[in-house]
């Protein structure tokens, strides 16, 4: 039996929005910085002290300041701790109003109609996360105990212990998974290492031929991932 987790954050919404938003809140046109690529440095940044900050040995607003300063130092710019924890207030707000496309809504629908199990992984705080989850409204799709969040199990992707969280949250092999993320380090990697499967949303364009881990199934944007869903639905007979 195939089940199908989504992770959430730029797979199921778009996290630049808010992050833009919040960016353009606080800094306007004060520097000359493109917003996918400071996303991107920040999330980079974000990576190198996640660990630290999940299991509590760095203060989550030190991590908040880090992540940020770093992103604009990358960039050429500096931004004061201050400004990073604003930006972080700001953004973490504008995230309380975010919401799926209706490309997601269907593919989600489609999903639920047809029969297939659903989850999702997610890395970040439980309380952070939820929120989120909670503003999408996912649990009217995805069942809440199908939620897996890195916050409320102590491990994260792309470690292969969340993973094994959600496969006995639904009762499902390995080799019977299929992880959809956006991130190719914690969400590629992640599950490949787990022995699931992986569908990779490469929004960015993001080179990886000469990786020796490569996805099951690669789309660049929501219509190919709707479609992709649909083919796999079809091939594992959930669909006619």
């Amino acid at each position: 039996m195939t089940a199908i987790f989504f992770d959430m954050d730029d797979t199921l919404y778009d996290q630049i929005e808010p992050f833009k938003k919040a960016y353009d809140t606080l800094f306007g046109d004060r520097f000359h910085v493109d917003i996918y690529d400071l996303f991107e440095a920040r999330s980079v940044r974000g990576d190198e002290v996640f660990e630290l900050a999940a299991t509590g040995k760095m203060p989550m607003d030190e991590m908040h300041i880090y992540r940020i300063q770093k992103a604009f130092e990358d960039l050429g710019y500096e931004v004061s701790a201050e400004e990073s924890l604003a930006y972080q207030r700001l953004y973490a707000e504008n995230q309380k109003k975010i919401s799926m496309t209706d490309t997601i809504i269907e593919m989600l629908d489609q999903c639920v109609s047809c029969g297939v199990p659903i989850g999702m992984v997610t890395n970040g705080p439980s309380n952070h996360q939820w929120n989120k989850a909670a503003a999408l409204d996912v649990t009217k799709w995805i069942p809440r105990e199908n939620i897996i969040v890195s916050g409320d199990c102590g491990v994260a992707k792309p470690d292969a212990g969340i993973f094994r969280c959600a496969q006995s949250k639904l009762g499902v092999k390995a080799e019977d998974c299929i992880l959809v993320g956006d991130n190719y380090q914690n969400d590629i990697l992640g599950a490949k290492k787990a022995g699931w499967k992986a569908l990779w949303i490469n929004k960015r364009g993001q080179d990886i031929s000469e990786e020796s881990v490569q996805p099951d199934y690669t789309v660049t944007d929501e219509q190919e991932l709707k479609s992709c869903i649909t083919s796999i639905l079809k091939d594992e007979g959930y669909l006619k």
